[in-house]
């Protein structure tokens, strides 16, 4: 598994208009996550995956004996 120190959080609407952004625009925060001694704190990379429609299913749906699972059997 891949880790990374950087993190991005996206602002929701009460902070955008608490700091004074104009609103509507989707705004984020990037940067490096630390702990209390201002140390990086290591988190799991997660990537987006696109799949086709045609992929997913109900979780209680029987599927072939082909099929893969990532969240059963890990990438």
């Amino acid at each position: 598994m891949v880790s990374t120190t950087r993190v991005t959080v996206e602002l929701t609407e009460d902070q955008v208009e608490a700091v004074g952004l104009p609103p509507g625009h989707g705004y984020q925060v990037t940067g490096m996550l630390l702990d209390a001694e201002g140390e990086p704190v290591e988190l799991p990379r997660v990537g987006t995956l696109t799949v086709p429609l045609r992929w997913l299913h109900p979780m209680d749906t029987p599927v072939s004996g082909g099929h893969h699972d990532a969240s059963l059997r890990g990438f």
